[in-house]
């Protein structure tokens, strides 16, 4: 049987564009109470990377959220809303600023932050996750330097509580190695439902400051490997060029080939995003591998400190995995010699002050590209 994937237009965030097009996406996918039933425990996990602002694109809007919070609201479920930020975050103001305090209080819903975890295959799991009768991802879409994008798969990473993430990245530094844990994670308790924000994405170096496109759209799918891929056509590039849909497809965790994926509501065509802008170390995937081991050397990125913009809140500092970062005479500096390029950093960072230095090679190589 064919998986479905649910691809609605939604031009902007205002409450009626919002709800008309998660209208449109239960209905193409069947109806919600296909899903659940009154009574049910609904967690609903949106992408809280940092406490930002909704309008700087980085978390999920707090109008999709709400949307679908109220629509299970409506059948009678029991709802949560839970996420576990990475590093040194705190959870409160991580919730004030997203937006998802002004949902808990005007619906009702209690916030979850999944400290309480169970250790599953060597990774602590966020044990509301496993109890729950429905897990609901609503991942904010975004360009990754590590994942190449951020979405449906890579969202359930944050159902590891947050200070154990940034030992992951210490653990598998390599992104081959990255991509596993990602599937791992995923693998443990995949979503029943997947809802992609993607009404405004974040392209070039994201997840945290690339620059934010206006992409008009919003996914739907029981399968998040599938969802995942008709993003992929969606942005011109193949589902296996994201690493981690190779991943979850070579395990049977989802469905990545186009053939056997329905897609329901706009055809693929009418939606496509033009130019989508890849982030810059994706462009050495386009070289042959030989090269790639003979260039290994010269090809390189560090993060880097901004001093202009740099605040000296300490944040990188905490949330370095490999504790490279100090402040030392009222400098922030990165020891290059203990970075594992994990890039925790570039996505803590609230104030946009670590930026991906490139060598020489890399640069050449994008003038090349161009």
């Amino acid at each position: 049987m064919k998986k479905t994937v649910a691809v609605v237009k939604c031009p902007d965030y205002s409450p009626p564009h919002i709800e008309e097009a998660v209208n449109r996406i239960f209905f193409l996918l069947g109806g919600i109470e296909k899903l659940a039933k009154a009574g049910a425990r609904v967690l609903i996990k949106p992408n809280l990377l940092s406490a930002t602002i909704p309008e700087q694109g980085i978390t999920t809007h707090p109008g999709l959220v709400k949307e679908v919070a109220r629509r299970f609201k409506e059948i009678g479920a029991c709802v949560f809303i839970g996420d576990s930020p990475g590093g040194p975050l705190n959870f409160n103001e991580v919730c004030e600023k997203t937006g998802m305090k002004e949902i808990s209080r005007e619906l009702g819903i209690e916030l979850i932050r999944f400290d309480d975890a169970e250790k599953i295959r060597g990774y602590p799991f966020a044990k509301f996750a496993l109890e729950c009768d429905l897990l609901v991802s609503l991942p904010k879409f975004k360009t990754h330097s590590l994942a190449l994008i951020t979405a449906a798969i890579k969202n359930s990473f944050g159902l590891v509580p947050g200070l154990f993430k940034t030992h992951c990245h210490f653990l598998a530094p390599h992104p081959g190695d990255f991509t596993k844990v990602i599937v791992d994670v995923f693998s443990v308790r995949p979503p029943d439902l997947v809802i992609v924000d993607a009404v405004v994405s974040m392209e070039g170096d994201g997840p945290t400051f690339g620059p934010l496109r206006e992409t008009g759209i919003i996914l739907g799918g029981t399968d998040a490997v599938s969802v995942d891929s008709v993003l992929a056509r969606i942005i011109g590039i193949k589902p296996m060029d994201i690493p981690a849909v190779a991943e979850a497809y070579d395990r049977k965790l989802g469905e990545a080939e186009l053939e056997n994926i329905e897609v329901r509501g706009e055809h693929i065509q009418d939606v496509g995003i033009k130019n989508f802008k890849l982030p810059e170390p994706t462009l050495l995937h386009k070289l042959p591998r030989f090269f790639l081991n003979f260039a290994a050397r010269f090809i390189n990125m560090h993060p880097a400190v901004n001093k202009k913009l740099c605040r000296r809140c300490g944040i990188c500092v905490k949330g370095c995995p490999a504790q490279a970062i100090v402040i030392k005479d009222g400098i922030t500096k990165i020891n290059r010699a203990l970075c594992i390029k994990c890039l925790c950093c570039y996505e803590f960072c609230p104030h946009n002050s670590i930026f991906l230095e490139r060598t020489l090679f890399v640069k050449l190589l994008k003038l090349i590209r161009r």
